[in-house]
């Protein structure tokens, strides 16, 4: 059968399965540029293009004069997604408080004792069960929304600034097991000694600055997530494949 793809989409899919089907393995060199050009007809412009697709999804790496490798698989390196279960929760506004930050928000977000800090409270209902419960902590400073603006902010960390674009901050992530504290159970309505998954995120400008805290504590089995780690060969099609079971 003919193959109607571009040369260097070929070159691509040819040296992509030998890394997947492990007939090259990670720290070995791939054939030179000018192997390439001889075994497919073709140019280097073409085939360092095949190359950079490769390099771009992470299973290669260039060396200057020594020519590219396959990478090591970074199977310890996870994509999670939290549980449909909790996206389509309904969230809504419990409490709002004006506080001094203790030494966990001073360390997540980098601030004196002195600073103040917004505290906004908001459940998670499906079907009128409360699933989770969400804190966000934002530094008040002068300049920033009004309070009331904020309770009308939806999402996190528009919050903070309503011209805030969202590819202008990270997330750095953490998770854990807890039990609730004996404040969050009016707000949680939850048992005294009730398992809970806490996440616990911090929202970071690329210049370093931190402009929020947040920590969503969920129930169970609500407080479920699931990933996957390593190469997957069709990742786009895996992933719809995977939030298709979810919901079936």
């Amino acid at each position: 059968m003919k193959n109607n793809n571009p040369v260097y989409q070929t070159i691509y899919m040819h040296l992509r399965d030998q890394i997947v089907n492990g007939e090259l393995l990670p720290g070995q060199i791939l054939p030179s540029e000018n192997e390439l050009c001889r075994r497919f007809s073709t140019t280097r412009e073409t085939v360092r293009r095949g190359l950079t697709q490769l390099t771009q999804e992470g299973l290669v790496y260039s060396r200057p004069k020594r020519g590219y490798f396959v990478s090591e698989p970074k199977n310890n390196d996870l994509s999670l997604t939290i549980s449909p279960k909790i996206t389509e929760s309904i969230s809504r506004f419990k409490d709002i408080r004006l506080i001094r930050p203790n030494i966990e928000l001073q360390n997540a977000l980098q601030i004196p004792s002195d600073q103040r800090i917004i505290a906004i409270y908001r459940g998670s209902y499906r079907d009128e069960f409360q699933v989770g419960l969400e804190i966000k902590y934002l530094p008040y400073d002068k300049g920033i929304p009004s309070i009331e603006n904020e309770i009308n902010y939806a999402v996190f960390p528009e919050a903070a600034n309503a011209k805030t674009d969202s590819f202008s901050y990270y997330t750095q992530l953490e998770i854990s097991a807890v039990s609730p504290v004996p404040d969050l159970l009016p707000l949680l309505e939850c048992k005294k000694n009730e398992p809970l998954l806490l996440i616990s995120r911090i929202f970071i400008t690329q210049d370093g600055k931190r402009i929020g805290f947040s920590k969503e504590y969920l129930r169970q089995p609500y407080g479920s997530l699931s990933g996957y780690s390593g190469y997957i060969q069709n990742r786009q099609d895996s992933v719809d494949a995977s939030q298709e079971g979810s919901h079936a």
